[in-house]
C-alpha cells in the first residue's frame, strides 16, 4: 500500500493519520452484514453492534480499525456459555472519522452506566488498552484478551514501521501523544500488572501474530497472578477470533468460571 509523503514525513500530518482508524471496504461490509444477520442490534452513538444470549452480562469489544462482526464467533461462545453478549461498535471502527482511546474509554463507559457492570469483558487487540481506561475504577470479575495491545510503545513502533516513518516522523509522533495526555502516557507504556486487583484474566494470543508482540502477554501473565496465556499458534492477529480450538477453549473456560461463581 502506498502511503503518502506528508504522513511519511510531518509530524503532524502522522499525528492525525494515527488518530483515523483505517477504511473499510465494500466486501468487508457485506461480509460483516452477513455475520450479523439475525442478531439483535444494538445501538450506540457509532452505529449498530448487537447482542445475543442471556444471562449476566459480558462486554466485548473490538480493536482499532476492528468492527463488531469480528466478535461474532466469540459471542456465540459466550452466548452458549450462558451470557448475554453486548457487542458494541466503538470509536476507531474501520472506517470512522479521527478519535483517540478516551474517546473509546468513554463510550465502553456509557455502556455500562445503562447495561451495569459486566460479569465478564472481553477484547481484541487495541481493546485492550481501551479496558484499562474503562474499568481502572472498577474492575470486572474475569477478563478475556485476544491478541492484546499492552503497551502504546509496541503499538508505535508497529505503526512506525508499516506507515515508513521517516526518523523524525518517529520522534515528532511520540512527542506530540507524551503531551496530548501527560498523565496517561505513562499509564499505557508500562504494563501494570497490578491493575485489575482480583480479576480472573485470560490472555489468547498466536507467537507470531506480527501485530501485537506476544512477548508482552507472556511477560504480563509471569508478572500477573490469576492469569492465565492460552498459547494459540496459527491463529494470527484476526483469525484468533474464529479459531474453533480457541472458541471451544474459550466456552470451557467461560463455563468453568460461571461454576464456580455459583
Amino acid at each position: 500500500m502506498s502511503i503518502p509523503f506528508p504522513v511519511r514525513a510531518i509530524p503532524a500530518v502522522t499525528f492525525r493519520a494515527w488518530l483515523t482508524p483505517p477504511p473499510i471496504g465494500e466486501r468487508a461490509l457485506e461480509r460483516d452484514r452477513a455475520a450479523m444477520a439475525g442478531l439483535t442490534p444494538f445501538l450506540t452513538a457509532e452505529g449498530s453492534g448487537f447482542e445475543v444470549g442471556s444471562g449476566p452480562l459480558a462486554l466485548a469489544v473490538h480493536g482499532w480499525g476492528g468492527r463488531p462482526a469480528q466478535l461474532v464467533p466469540v459471542a456465540r461462545s459466550l452466548a452458549e456459555a450462558g451470557l448475554r453478549v453486548v457487542v458494541p461498535r466503538l470509536p476507531g471502527h474501520a472506517g470512522g472519522g479521527a478519535t483517540d482511546i478516551k474517546h473509546a474509554a468513554a463510550s465502553v463507559r456509557e455502556i455500562v452506566d445503562s447495561e451495569g457492570e459486566p460479569e465478564l469483558v472481553v477484547a481484541h487487540s487495541f481493546g485492550a488498552m481501551v479496558l484499562r481506561l474503562a474499568f481502572a475504577d472498577s474492575p470486572p470479575h474475569r477478563m478475556v484478551l485476544f491478541a492484546p495491545a499492552l503497551r502504546v510503545t509496541d503499538a508505535l513502533r508497529v505503526f512506525g514501521s508499516r506507515a515508513r516513518l521517516l526518523p523524525w516522523a518517529r520522534r515528532g509522533l511520540r512527542r506530540r501523544l507524551e503531551a496530548w495526555d501527560r498523565e496517561l502516557w505513562p499509564h499505557l507504556a508500562e504494563l501494570e500488572p497490578e491493575q485489575f486487583p482480583g480479576t480472573e484474566m485470560l490472555l489468547i494470543h498466536d507467537p507470531d501474530d506480527a501485530d501485537t508482540p506476544f512477548r508482552r502477554s507472556a511477560e504480563l501473565a509471569a508478572l500477573r497472578p490469576g492469569t492465565r496465556l492460552h498459547v494459540a499458534p496459527g491463529t494470527g492477529h484476526s483469525r484468533v477470533l474464529e479459531d474453533e480450538g480457541t472458541l471451544a477453549m474459550l466456552e470451557a473456560w467461560a463455563r468453568a468460571g460461571a461454576t464456580a461463581g455459583a
